[in-house]
């Protein structure tokens, strides 16, 4: 006969399907250990309780400046990836020793969530958590026939801003204003900032009680690169910010019971414990892409000797936005016709050069295991034949995405499981060969200066002792 009082009490899912072992979650509230706005920059220090899970986030609120002279109620955050592109840098240390430390955040996550996620799910995300939406519309056969318009367009039924006559964009959501109690607030997962190893384990932070644990935020005094004016209107840098009074960490923990963390910590004063990790960071380099139909031959070498190198991912930024387009800054823009080759430990990855733009697409799946990209092709690359051969619209609606997606990630998994030996030793600078021919000087504009920026995915070890911490390179 079944005790009712057992029956529903926590962790008994059902007569036959017991849980052994209680689970509780806490979510603790922190505010900022220390602020600075001349460094644009929180500092939070991470209570050190159980094990630290991916639900953790910063809560941050975008706005209008409230010194600034701008007077457009038309202001919005970038229809990419909305508030995740207003932080700069974000990194955690450990009595001072960095485990983590990416600048830009947002390029290799936008990759990653554009590929992991279907279009109406990604849809959905954006516009719940993110403050942005992005979606596109294939033209009727109609339209094709009319030389004003072309195959395709931003879906304006589905997105916050609305692409008008006069060819400007109304912001109907997630508006930026100078009164803080009518903006809103989002959470930023930490798992998008690059402490992507908590998508895969916890960390178990009790066993840092005694040392000194930060996290540290900076945001981009450069508002025109994740914010933008509907009006047309170019902003100025100042125009928007991010409200650091509102700043908070929200941290969730699975809460184990004090004499099993009591023991676990004794065990370190003779073994210490382990704990593997993926650690992302930014490597910049630039490129300077020669006039249309000239092509541009490039030798890039990153030093990443002795580190396990997992994958690698290229983005090709703007130099600076002026806050017009509603995709601001938060790109990758394709450079025309391109090849590429990776000379890996003296050898080339590649037999011949990728010159295929379906390939290179391919690659980029494999990247983001075995998920492509749910964009459309225009917004992929601009290549001669679809620079030449598509009839495409001439409004914003259009021309503000096309080509803006063209991220490139190669990856260096050898098959193996788990993060130590899953990945190539490098023991020479890796070489990437990289040729571009432009095609196009605008929408987008492939001459010139770009920043070109390398995101390598390395394995780490972090090393728990009762004595400190260490961290392999």
């Amino acid at each position: 006969m079944t005790d009712l009082n057992e029956y529903f009490s926590l962790g008994l899912t059902n007569e036959d399907d017991p849980i052994e072992n209680e689970i509780v979650m806490n979510t603790i509230r922190t505010p900022p250990n220390t602020k600075s706005s001349s460094f644009n920059r929180v500092i939070f220090e991470i209570p050190k309780v159980g094990l630290l899970t991916k639900d953790s986030g910063i809560m941050v609120q975008p706005r209008q400046a409230s010194d600034s002279s701008n007077t457009s109620s038309n202001i919005a955050l970038n229809i990419v990836n909305g508030v995740l592109g207003c932080v700069k840098r974000c990194s955690m240390t450990i009595d001072g020793k960095e485990l983590t430390n990416l600048e830009n955040p947002s390029y290799p996550e936008t990759n990653r969530l554009y590929a992991k996620n279907s279009p109406a799910r990604m849809l959905d995300f954006q516009n719940v958590a993110l403050g942005s939406a992005f979606s596109i519309v294939n033209l009727s056969q109609d339209f094709k026939t009319a030389t004003s318009s072309g195959v395709e367009i931003l879906n304006h039924t589905q997105l916050p801003v609305k692409n008008t006559a006069s060819d400007d964009f109304v912001c109907t959501g997630n508006v930026l204003s100078k009164t803080d109690s009518a903006n809103t607030k989002y959470m930023i997962p930490l798992h998008m900032l690059g402490l992507s190893f908590l998508r895969h384990e916890s960390l178990p932070i009790h066993l840092l009680k005694n040392r000194d644990v930060q996290l540290s935020i900076e945001f981009d005094s450069d508002c025109r690169n994740w914010a933008f004016n509907g009006t047309g209107t170019a902003l100025v840098a100042s125009d928007c910010d991010v409200n650091l009074d509102a700043c908070e960490l929200i941290t969730t923990h699975i809460q184990q019971n004090e004499e099993l963390e009591a023991m676990l910590f004794d065990e370190l004063k003779t073994n210490a414990r382990t704990y593997n990790l993926f650690e992302t960071y930014l490597i910049k380099q630039s490129l300077v892409n020669n006039a249309v139909g000239t092509a541009t031959n490039s030798l890039i070498r990153l030093n990443l000797q002795r580190r396990e190198l997992q994958k690698l991912l290229q983005v090709q930024a703007p130099l600076s936005a002026d806050g017009s387009n509603p995709v601001c800054n938060q790109v990758s823009d394709s450079l025309g016709d391109i090849s590429l080759n990776h000379r890996s430990n003296g050898v080339f990855i590649f037999d011949r050069r990728v010159s295929n733009n379906a390939q290179q697409y391919y690659l980029n799946s494999l990247y983001n295991s075995n998920d492509g990209l749910k964009v459309s092709n225009n917004a992929w690359s601009q290549t001669k034949l679809q620079a030449d051969g598509q009839l495409v619209s001439a409004t914003k609606g259009y021309t503000s995405y096309c080509g803006r997606f063209n991220y490139i990630g190669v990856s260096y998994r050898n098959g193996n499981r788990g993060v130590i030996g899953g990945g190539v030793v490098q023991t020479t600078p890796l070489e990437i060969h990289y040729d571009s021919t432009a095609r196009k000087t605008t929408n987008p504009n492939q001459v010139g200066e770009k920043d070109l920026l390398f995101y390598p995915s390395v394995s780490k070890v972090l090393v728990i002792s009762q004595n400190g911490v260490e961290m392999t390179f």
